[in-house]
């Protein structure tokens, strides 16, 4: 009578479902990438980590949503070669993603060469990596690599820190140029004639009473 009233499950239906079954199983406690929000940024550049929220979250077996946990201190990933580097440091409310390690990492972040997993721990959300920018919102400052063109949009302005600046090409001013003496133009040919006029004294040498032109042609006698 028992026997009768028995209903096998899908999983104990044939061998492929069962390893399937399991397989499944098994995956289910491990992480690998996942969609998340910034919720938090500390510490100092360049070692910044976020808190971060997963924004796709699991389901029990009714489909009721289970709400996800933070994920505290994942290290922010940073475009860089040696010395250099481009900074896009996270804010609060970007949406990126986690690269979940397959290892524990914690000892090699700390000592920042190769390490032993501190613990035994594989696919875990602790040993995640942030790498952001995912279906954010439109930027209002940006760097843009058009087709054969660079595009530099800064609302609030560009600042420029170098020893010296070479330029090969045209340049054209579309507002104010203002010197390290203070002197203003308003283009770049004003701007020269301005420094072409400029007068020097130098000491020793006494102004004529009119302008010399003169000729490479001409020699001296």
């Amino acid at each position: 009578m028992a026997d009768s009233l028995f209903t096998p499950t899908s999983t104990q239906t044939s061998d492929a479902e069962s390893l399937s079954y399991v397989f499944k199983s098994l995956l289910s406690g491990a992480s690998f990438i996942e969609l998340v929000q910034v919720t938090a940024v500390s510490g100092s550049a360049p070692n910044l980590v976020v808190d971060v929220m997963p924004l796709v979250a699991r389901t029990d077996k009714t489909g009721a949503m289970i709400p996800n946990s933070e994920i505290y201190n994942v290290p922010v990933f940073r475009l860089q070669r040696g010395g250099s580097a481009i900074i896009m440091n996270p804010v609060i409310g970007d949406i990126g993603m986690i690269a979940i390690c397959d290892r524990d990492n914690s000892l090699a972040r700390a000592s920042r060469k190769q390490s032993v997993p501190a613990t035994s721990r594989s696919h875990n959300k602790a040993d995640a990596l942030y790498l952001g920018g995912f279906i954010n919102n439109e930027p209002s400052q940006y760097i843009e690599f058009a087709d054969n063109k660079l595009n530099i949009v800064a609302p609030f302005g560009v600042n420029v820190t170098t020893p010296d600046m070479h330029v090969t090409g045209n340049i054209t001013a579309g507002g104010n140029i203002t010197d390290n003496n203070g002197s203003q133009s308003a283009s770049l040919k004003s701007l020269r004639d301005n420094y072409n006029q400029h007068k020097h004294q130098v000491p020793g040498v006494q102004s004529g009473g009119s302008t010399a032109t003169s000729n490479p042609s001409d020699k001296q006698t």
